[in-house]
């Protein structure tokens, strides 16, 4: 939302295949979306439009567009290392200024690691005093292991008063 209100044009792809949210948050349908451009089946289990640029939705927020994860299907991983991952991610840089990939939680399943790959760079989402840094550094090993690279990490749920923050800092 930031970038967007900075007059970038933004592109939002929701990667979690297995519980998408993103959809709920920005008010839009959930399908069809990046599971069904990957699969090549879409809502209703027909063919779907070979154009990721058809699964485009956009949002309240100007600038801010969305591709929402789609329906469920029974191998995202497998979904995630085609190559038409790789022309959509090339096809969706070439119309907009930022896209965002949002990935699934790393410590459960290897899909957002399987993304790490194919992008510029990846932010690690941690929860304050929730995630373990063990956790952190599997998850930072494994994005350089496939050849990953990490901007930095972002650490959110902290705690909404200025005192216990302020006692955390």
């Amino acid at each position: 939302v930031a970038f967007a209100q900075a007059g970038k044009k933004v592109i939002l792809v929701d990667c979690d295949m297995r519980k998408g949210r993103q959809f709920s948050i920005f008010g839009v349908s959930p399908t069809p979306g990046l599971s069904n451009y990957l699969s090549g089946i879409d809502s209703d289990g027909g063919d779907s439009n070979p154009n990721i640029l058809s699964y485009i939705k956009e949002t309240e927020v100007e600038n801010l567009y969305i591709i929402t994860a789609g329906n469920i299907p029974p191998n995202p991983s497998e979904l995630l290392v085609s190559e038409q991952m790789v022309q959509a991610i090339d096809q969706l840089k070439s119309v907009c200024d930022l896209v965002i990939f949002d990935g699934t939680p790393s410590s459960l399943v290897t899909d957002a690691v399987i993304i790490s790959r194919y992008v510029d760079t990846t932010l690690i989402v941690s929860a304050h005093k929730t995630t373990k840094i063990d956790d952190l550094e599997k998850v930072k090993r494994d994005i350089e292991n496939v050849g990953g690279k990490i901007a930095g990490v972002v650490v959110n749920k902290m705690p909404i008063s200025q005192k216990q923050y302020y006692a955390t800092y």
